[in-house]
């Protein structure tokens, strides 16, 4: 039952990421990234391309989501680790790459 719940709730956080990404593609503004400031259009080069880049890296970071989920069933030591990791490790790359999105996209 255990492992149940805890796919339920790893690929319900997936499932967040994966929408956030889907909303982000589908958006004619600049998307914000997590505190919901927004981003001034007149500052993005490249408004679709920018948005697509965010859709990107929301829907890559919601991949360790889905397969810690399936982990548990078999290994749920290192599925429990893999889902640490996505949360603390992966939160900070996703700073990073947004970053990355930012000095590609956004004109200073």
């Amino acid at each position: 039952m255990g492992n149940i719940i805890y796919l339920i709730l790893s690929w319900g956080a997936a499932l967040l990421f994966v929408l956030i990404g889907i909303y982000a593609r589908q958006r004619k503004k600049p998307m914000w990234f997590w505190s919901g400031i927004e981003v001034p259009e007149s500052k993005v080069r490249d408004v679709k391309a920018y948005n697509r880049a965010n859709a990107k890296m929301w829907c890559v970071f919601s991949i360790p989501f889905w397969v810690s989920g399936v982990v548990e069933f078999f290994l749920p030591l290192f599925s429990v680790v893999m889902l640490v990791l996505a949360s603390t490790l992966g939160l900070a790359l996703i700073v990073w790459y947004y970053h990355k999105i930012e000095e590609k996209y956004i004109v200073k």
